[in-house]
């Protein structure tokens, strides 16, 4: 159940990552690149209505999870400080893949080197009660709410002394002390969200040219997203939904020890909750014209819908997982899941490949609606690749990697079958 979760958790992610890796500056404004047609317009509905930030966060859910499982699996083989050796140098390897994932593969909107981070802190938590986990989990979820308000205070405060400045410009009076700034930086909040199309032409000119060039202008939003976002926003949100992670797991939830009943509940309570609060979001975004003010009047509602479209992401596969007629999609999806380093990373070369000028260079040429035909190809490939190379070796490329500089030793990469029972009783000490 683990395994098919992260897989269709890793698959999913793509759905979001797709308009990051494919267009500039249009993850939350469809209106920015790629949105020329109503089919466009449609699927950023979809999208934001059933996926948005909910595969990232039953990612995230789940490497709470793994982290967890780690520290288990391992204290229950010694009582020294070896389990905690193995986490913290397994975490700190997690950071140097996202610094690759992000500044090699060239991909801004990295996650790993976010779980690493947080994932050193997580440990001080793996002995509480789920009831515990629960509660600080909570606490972080609203502290993220309250971290968005403030920025939307700042905004209408902002908002607010420039539009007083510019009238008292409108009426020929002198402009005030501050009034200036205050106009300066209501535009540099505005040309965040809606930016000046001739700097988004150079963006995509750059990042089409060459590897090198892509690099040049990748790497400025790769280190906004690991330094001010993570600070402002990311370690706040992996925390939240990594102390869930553990609580559910604690509970039962994410091994299927739960009823039917818990699964169908989270499915209908998260769904519901979740779709009433996108739609109002949609609403305001396409009804404020996609302005800077509607993006975050959204923002302060986003967690809010999320957070329960996750949870009802995850009931729903639990009860995919114990339908019998589905059980091959579970475990093609499971197998994709046991690899989902190898498939994540993947994901990001591929897309370097296909949208920079390291390769293809169709950055910012196909419309948005078009980008998922690359996700449905991206998609074939792992489903199919990932039980292929499952039947022949026991981990994923990355895993085995990430596993041999984890026990600063070379593992075992031929499959179980093949190998001595001598040698399953050697693995993981």
């Amino acid at each position: 159940m683990l395994d098919t979760m992260r897989g269709i958790a890793v698959l999913g992610i793509l759905l979001m990552n797709i308009t990051g890796f494919g267009l500039p500056y249009a993850y939350d404004n469809p209106t920015v690149w790629g949105a020329n047609s109503a089919t466009d317009l449609a699927v950023w509905r979809v999208m934001a209505l059933f996926f948005e930030g909910t595969m990232r966060g039953l990612f995230t859910l789940l490497f709470g999870t793994s982290a967890l499982l780690f520290l288990q699996r391992h204290a229950a083989r010694a009582n020294d400080l070896r389990p905690a050796d193995l986490y913290f140098r397994r975490t700190l390897w997690l950071i140097v893949f996202g610094l690759v994932n992000g500044y090699v593969l060239l991909w801004s909107g990295d996650v790993l080197f976010y779980y690493g981070f947080a994932g050193l802190v997580l440990f001080v938590f793996r002995d509480l009660s789920p009831q515990r986990l629960l509660i600080l989990a909570a606490v972080f979820m609203f502290f993220q709410t309250a971290i968005s308000a403030g920025e939307w205070l700042d905004f209408h405060e902002t908002q607010a002394l420039a539009q007083a400045a510019n009238e008292r410009r409108a009426a020929g009076e002198p402009l005030a002390d501050g009034d200036q700034e205050a106009i300066d930086a209501y535009a540099a909040l505005q040309a965040e969200f809606q930016p000046a199309r001739e700097n988004l032409e150079a963006y995509v000119a750059n990042v089409r040219d060459s590897y090198a060039s892509a690099f040049a202008v990748l790497r400025g939003d790769t280190w906004f997203m690991q330094s001010v976002f993570f600070f402002r926003h990311g370690i706040v949100e992996c925390f939240g939904m990594m102390l869930l992670g553990m609580a559910l797991l604690k509970w039962g939830v994410l091994t299927g020890a739960s009823s039917n009943r818990t699964y169908l509940a989270m499915i209908v309570i998260g769904y519901a909750i979740g779709l009433i609060v996108n739609a109002a979001e949609v609403r305001e975004l396409e009804g404020g014209g996609f302005s800077a003010e509607a993006m975050m009047n959204a923002l302060l509602t986003y967690d809010l819908g999320r957070i329960p479209m996750t949870l009802g992401h995850l009931g729903l596969i639990a009860i995919i997982c114990r339908t019998p007629w589905l059980a091959n999609a579970a475990r093609a999806f499971a197998a994709v899941g046991q690899m989902a380093l190898t498939n994540y990373l993947t994901q990001s070369l591929l897309c370097l490949f296909i949208f920079t000028g390291a390769g293809l260079a169709w950055y910012g040429q196909l419309a948005r609606h078009e980008l998922y035909y690359v996700v449905a190809a991206i998609w074939a490939i792992q489903l199919i690749w990932s039980p292929l190379w499952l039947r022949h070796f026991r981990y994923g490329p990355a895993e085995w990697l990430w596993r041999s500089l984890t026990y600063w030793r070379l593992q075992p990469m031929r499959g179980m079958e093949r190998r001595p029972q001598a040698a399953l009783l050697r693995t993981d000490r």
